[in-house]
C-alpha cells in the first residue's frame, strides 16, 4: 500500500485547504480584499502612532492632537486615494508601478496617519492630498516606453568586462584610501564616516564610486542569474569593501535585501504588501510592549515611514518663511548658478531643527524647497513619473525578481532625497542604463516569469 506524501499530506490539511481558500477569495474579489488590506493598514498605522510613537517620540515631534475633522478628512483622503492606489497595485508588470505602490505605504499611508494624528495644518493637508492624487493619476495614466533592446551576445562580454572593472576600481579605492579596511560592525559607523567625508577622492571617481551601490548589485544579480556562484562570491566580498570605505548602514542592509528579493521573493508577497506590513507594524508594537525591545518600532515604524513624513512637513514649515533653493544644490547648482543658501539644505534644515544634521528629504519636502506649491503639487510628481518611465523601458523583458529589490531601494531613496540626487548620483539613471543592458534571453524570461 503507497503512503501518502509529505506534500498530499499538506495539501489535506485544514490550514492548507484554509489558506487555498482564502487565495481564490482574494483572487475572485481581488479589489474589495486589497481595499480591506489597505484600510486594515492605515488603521494599524494609527494605533500604533497614538499608543507607542507619540507617547515615546513627542520629544522629537510626534505630538498627538486629534482634531476630529482632520482626522475624518486624513481617512477621506485614504478613500478618495483608495480606488488609484488598488488600481496601481494591479500593475505589477510596470516596474515603475510597483516602485509607487511602495512609496504609497512607506510615505503616504504613514503621512495620511500622521496628519491626522498630530493635526496637522490644512495647508499642508492640501499639498500632500493634491500631490499624491496627481501622482497616483499620472502614473496611471502615462504610457510606457517601448525602447528595443540589444542583442544578447552584445551585452554578456560587456557585463563580464564592467565586472572586472568594477571590482578593481573598488579595490583600487579601498587600498588607498582605508589600506584594505574590511568592517562589519553597524554599532562603529560614526567615526568611518566622519573618516570618509575627508577622503580628497576626485570628483570624478567619487560619481562613480557613489553608483557601486547599484553597479554592484546588479552585476551580483546577473552572476546569480548564470548561476556562476565564485563570481557572485567575489563580488560579494567587494561589495562589503565598498560598504567598509564609507560604512553606510543603508549600503550594507541593501545586499541582504537583494539576495532575500532574488532568493525568497513571490508575486503574492506583493499583493499582500499591505498586509505583511500591518503584520509587521503590530509585531514591533508587540516586542516594545511585552519585552521593551525598542528598536524594532525605531528603526522599521520610526525611521522608515514617520521621520520622512515629519522631516516633510518641517521643510514645508521652513520655506514658507526663507527662499526657495529652485534645485541648486542639484541640477541647476552643477550649470554653474549661485547657490541660495551657503551649506547644502539638509545641512539648513538639520540646523533649523536644532540636531545639526543632514535631514535629507523627498518627495513633498523635495518640492517645498525647490517649487512654490501651486506649480509644484503638478510638476513634481509629473517629473518623477518621467524618470520611472525610463525603469519601465530597461527592465522590459526582465523578470520580477531581478528588479523587485531595486524597487524597493529606490522606493526609499525618492522618499529620503532629492530626486536630482537620486537620479545621478544616488544611481537610478545607473541602474536604468544596467538593467537596460541587462543580457535576458526570451526563453529564460518566460521561464521565470511561469515559475
Amino acid at each position: 500500500m503507497k503512503l501518502p506524501s509529505v506534500t498530499e499530506k499538506l495539501r489535506g490539511s485544514r490550514a492548507a485547504q484554509s489558506l487555498e481558500k482564502l487565495s481564490r477569495v482574494s483572487r475572485r474579489h481581488q479589489f474589495l480584499f486589497q481595499c480591506g488590506l489597505i484600510l486594515l493598514y492605515r488603521l494599524v498605522l494609527d494605533f500604533m502612532y497614538l499608543t507607542q510613537l507619540s507617547p515615546i517620540y513627542a520629544y522629537s515631534g510626534f505630538t498627538t492632537d486629534l482634531v476630529w475633522i482632520k482626522y475624518a478628512l486624513s481617512w477621506l483622503l485614504v478613500l478618495v486615494c483608495l480606488p488609484l492606489v488598488v488600481g496601481l497595485q494591479g500593475q505589477e508588470e510596470r516596474p515603475s508601478s510597483i516602485l509607487v505602490t511602495l512609496m504609497n505605504y512607506v510615505y503616504f499611508l504613514p503621512m495620511t496617519s500622521y496628519l491626522g494624528c498630530k493635526g496637522s495644518d490644512l495647508g499642508f493637508f492640501c499639498a500632500v492630498a493634491v500631490y499624491w492624487l496627481v501622482l497616483l493619476a499620472v502614473q496611471l495614466r502615462m504610457p510606457t516606453i517601448l525602447v528595443p533592446k540589444l542583442p544578447h551576445r552584445h551585452t554578456s562580454l560587456l557585463f563580464f568586462l564592467v565586472s572586472v572593472g568594477a571590482c578593481l576600481f573598488v579595490m583600487g579605492i579601498s587600498g588607498i584610501y582605508t589600506g584594505f579596511r574590511l568592517k562589519l560592525n553597524l554599532s562603529d559607523v560614526y567615526g568611518i564616516r566622519a573618516e570618509a567625508a575627508a577622503y580628497d577622492i576626485p570628483g570624478l571617481f567619487a560619481y562613480v564610486l557613489s553608483w557601486m551601490t547599484v553597479i554592484l548589485s546588479v552585476l551580483i544579480l546577473y552572476w546569480l542569474q548564470k548561476r556562476r556562484y565564485v563570481a557572485v562570491g567575489v563580488l560579494v566580498v567587494v561589495y562589503l569593501f565598498y560598504y567598509s570605505i564609507s560604512a553606510q548602514k543603508s549600503v550594507f542592509l541593501f545586499l541582504f535585501l537583494l539576495l532575500f528579493c532574488y532568493l525568497l521573493y513571490r508575486k503574492w508577497m506583493y499583493r499582500w504588501c499591505a498586509g505583511l506590513l500591518s503584520l509587521g507594524v503590530m509585531g514591533c508594537w508587540v516586542l516594545e510592549a511585552g519585552a521593551q525591545f525598542l528598536t524594532p518600532m525605531s528603526l522599521f515604524v520610526r525611521r522608515l515611514m514617520y521621520v520622512p513624513v515629519q522631516l516633510s512637513e518641517v521643510y514645508a514649515q521652513f520655506f514658507r518663511e526663507h527662499p526657495l533653493n529652485l534645485f541648486r544644490d542639484g541640477i541647476l547648482g552643477k550649470l554653474s548658478y549661485d547657490p541660495v543658501y551657503s551649506i547644502k539644505i539638509p545641512k539648513v534644515i538639520g540646523e533649523y531643527m536644532g540636531t545639526g544634521s543632514s535631514a535629507n528629504n523627498g518627495l513633498v519636502g523635495d518640492m517645498y524647497a525647490n517649487l512654490p506649491v501651486v506649480l509644484g503639487v503638478f510638476l513634481m510628481p509629473l517629473i518623477l513619473v518621467i524618470l520611472f518611465r525610463l525603469l519601465d523601458a530597461a527592465a522590459r523583458d526582465i523578470p520580477q525578481k531581478i528588479y523587485i529589490g531595486l524597487c524597493v531601494f529606490f522606493a526609499m531613496s525618492f522618499c529620503n532625497g532629492s530626486w536630482s540626487t537620486v537620479l545621478l548620483s544616488g544611481g537610478f539613471l545607473m541602474a536604468c542604463i544596467f538593467l537596460y543592458l541587462f543580457p535576458v534571453q526570451k526563453e529564460e524570461h518566460v521561464k521565470n516569469e511561469q515559475s
